[in-house]
C-alpha cells in the first residue's frame, strides 16, 4: 500500500473478498462489448461491461455499468477511489458505488510494468454474504426438528 495525499492507495494484488472504501491506481487493458441486462427488482434495462484492469501486482476486472462505460478508455491510467469487492459467479470484481469516483490520472503505468500473470478475477473463491447469519426460529419453529 502506498500513500498519496493522505489516502492509502491499495494495490491490485492486496484485494479480497472484504475489501470496503479501497483507492487504486490502474491501467485499463481490456474493456468489453456492453451486455444488456434486466434489473430483478425493477425490470429496468441496464448496460454492463467487464473492464480489465491492472498495476504492478496484478490485474482485475471492473464492472462498469450504463454512462460509466463510455467514461473509462482503454489505454487510460486512472485513480479510482472508494471502490469495494463485489463476488459474481465465485469471482472477484471490482465494483463502483453511489459515493465511488474514477478520474484519468496524469501519471501513467507503462504496460510492461503491469503483472497480467497474477488475475484476482480468475481465481475462485469462497463468499458468504454478511449480514445473513443463522435464521432466527419463529414462535412456531421452536421445537420441531427439521431434517
Amino acid at each position: 500500500m502506498k500513500e498519496e495525499n493522505n489516502e492509502t492507495i491499495t494495490r491490485v494484488a492486496d484485494l479480497n473478498t472484504a475489501s470496503r472504501n479501497v483507492n487504486l491506481h490502474v491501467k485499463v487493458l481490456e474493456k468489453s462489448e456492453p451486455k444488456e441486462v434486466t434489473s430483478r427488482r425493477t425490470g429496468e434495462t441496464h448496460r454492463v461491461s467487464e473492464i480489465l484492469i491492472g498495476d504492478e501486482s496484478g490485474t482485475i476486472l471492473l464492472s462498469a455499468w450504463d454512462d460509466m462505460i463510455e467514461k473509462i478508455e482503454t489505454g487510460k491510467t486512472y485513480d479510482v477511489k472508494n471502490a469495494y469487492i463485489s463476488v459474481f459467479q465465485n469471482s472477484m470484481r471490482l465494483s463502483l458505488g453511489k459515493y465511488s469516483t474514477i478520474t484519468q490520472s496524469d501519471e501513467e503505468i507503462a504496460d510492461e510494468d503491469i503483472n497480467r500473470d497474477n488475475n484476482m478475477s480468475s481465481k475462485t473463491v469462497q463468499y458468504r454474504p454478511r449480514g445473513r447469519g443463522r435464521r432466527r426460529l419463529n414462535r412456531f419453529d421452536r421445537g420441531r426438528r427439521r431434517f
